[in-house]
């Protein structure tokens, strides 16, 4: 696919044509076909815009990964794995507690287990820290909060016991399987897991500019190459439109990555706006990653990267896309980059172009490195500008003095769950991008020539006004993660 996504930016100075005001204005498309247009603009800005890059609104917008809600909030469920380690909280053996020297279930004698759930059936067998076995013997009975289990080593020699340090309080058991006698009539039981409840919420975000009766008749024609269809299209807009569009997606990225969460756990907001109103804002993506799954460093390893991918990979075991992509600045790609020099031999590198494939199917390059690893585990790294902005991020590397934040790797799972993208931008019906003017002088579709045109106001001009509601979701946060630079 053609890089040169943006491309022949025209100005023209002098007035407007009949036939430039037609269903090709950007402002016009907009309302006509607001999510194909939305979509090729985030696709667009998310690739080449002098030198900018709106990697966040591509990833989401840009590929479509749109999802569209009638409420100002939005929650989804997490599902967790159906079977999981059961925690111990007391043992007994021959009604006594267990001691060091102790050999519960010698002889075939029964051990008693008080675990914190009833997770298990009659005739389970089951897993110790230690990878020794027992068999449950019957259906457990409740004492308090704890469920009391009787179990027998699975092996049936009577020269073998447990391991007193696997059965103290705090130690688990798992599932292993099950096994029963013929003519058998109990069976081991099937468990449940409710998914994790996540909630976030969309924020309003707007913006306002100004347009001059003189400035109106500056006017550019801007080409855009649908990423999916390959076709061009030219829109027309005022220059100050499209500075302005530019800065709105630049604005809304930053939205949904910095921004921080400001609703109670009742759905309250204690951040009231001008008219009394509370202004709701939404957790960005930062926030929603797992803080279990943010670690520092001070020199990055191909150790380090490895065992952190391989322990983010853990939580998406049996997706079959262990795919991860991490955004991060200029100080991180050369960290990188150093990475790789010193581990080449065992990295298998890929340059691709910016997007292959089609449907679900698409692989990312172009300013991507892509490092394959063992075990289907696939990471492709990212420039991300807005790690390197000054302007916004002012603690500095003592030694190299640029930001911290360059060196900040932000790893996302762009893996499917269900057949939906686990990273989704999300937006208020009708109102992701919400456009409209005060009409003065003159208006996107032209000057007044009469005293009939009715306008709000007697400027020379007009006032454009941009509002969004808008938010992201993190659909499974386990399997995302950070490493951080961490300077002395």
């Amino acid at each position: 696919m053609d890089n040169n996504i943006l491309n022949n930016l025209q100005l023209y100075k002098g007035k407007w044509f009949s036939d430039l005001i037609d269903t090709n204005k950007i402002s016009l498309a907009s309302q006509q076909r607001p999510y194909e247009v939305s979509t090729i603009l985030s696709y667009v800005f998310g690739t080449k815009d002098n030198g900018y890059s709106t990697s966040l609104d591509m990833l989401t917008g840009g590929l479509g990964n749109v999802m569209t809600i009638d409420q100002p909030s939005f929650e989804w469920g997490v599902m967790i794995d159906q079977d999981r380690a059961v925690t111990i909280r007391d043992a007994k053996w021959n009604g006594a507690a267990i001691g060091e020297n102790s050999t519960p279930g010698l002889g075939n004698t029964p051990i008693t287990l008080w675990l914190e759930d009833a997770w298990f059936g009659p005739g389970a067998t089951i897993e110790f820290d230690d990878k020794s076995q027992a068999r449950i013997q019957d259906a457990p009975y409740q004492d308090g909060n704890l469920y009391v289990y009787t179990v027998f080593v699975s092996n049936g020699s009577p020269a073998s016991y447990i391991d007193p340090a696997v059965l103290a309080s705090g130690c688990q058991v798992n599932r292993l399987a099950s096994a029963y006698e013929e003519y058998s009539e109990e069976a081991d039981i099937l468990n449940y897991n409710t998914h994790f409840k996540m909630r976030n919420y969309l924020t309003t975000v707007r913006l306002s500019y100004d347009i001059t009766g003189s400035a109106y008749s500056t006017v550019m024609a801007v080409a855009l190459k649908d990423p999916k269809t390959g076709k061009t299209s030219y829109l027309w807009s005022t220059f100050q439109e499209w500075v302005a569009m530019r800065e709105w997606y630049k604005r809304l990225e930053r939205a949904l990555v910095y921004n921080q969460n400001n609703v109670n756990k009742d759905g309250s907001c204690n951040l009231k706006g001008k008219n009394g109103r509370p202004a709701f804002i939404g957790a960005g993506l930062l926030e929603q990653i797992a803080p279990s799954n943010r670690r520092y460093y001070t020199r990055l390893t191909a150790e380090l990267l490895e065992d952190f991918l391989f322990d983010l990979s853990y939580n998406v075991l049996g997706t079959n896309e262990r795919k991860f992509v991490a955004l991060t600045g200029e100080m991180g790609m050369r960290e990188f980059d150093r990475v790789l020099k010193e581990k080449m031999a065992n990295m298998n590198l890929i340059d691709t172009v910016f997007v292959t494939g089609s449907g679900d199917n698409l692989k990312f390059g172009g300013q991507f490195k892509t490092y394959a690893m063992s075990n289907g585990i696939e990471l492709t790294l990212k420039y991300f500008p807005l790690y390197d902005n000054t302007t916004y991020n002012r603690q500095l590397h003592p030694v190299t003095l640029k930001p911290l934040e360059s060196y900040r790797m932000t790893f996302l799972d762009l893996g499917r769950r269900d057949g939906e993208a686990n990273i989704v931008k999300v937006v208020r019906k009708d109102r992701e991008f919400v456009n409209w003017c005060t009409a003065g002088s003159v208006t996107p579709a032209g000057y007044a020539h009469s005293n009939t045109e009715v306008r709000s106001n007697a400027k020379d001009g007009y006032s454009v006004h941009f509002l969004g509601e808008v938010g992201i979701m993190l659909r499974d946060p386990r399997a995302c993660g950070e490493l951080i630079m961490m300077a002395e």
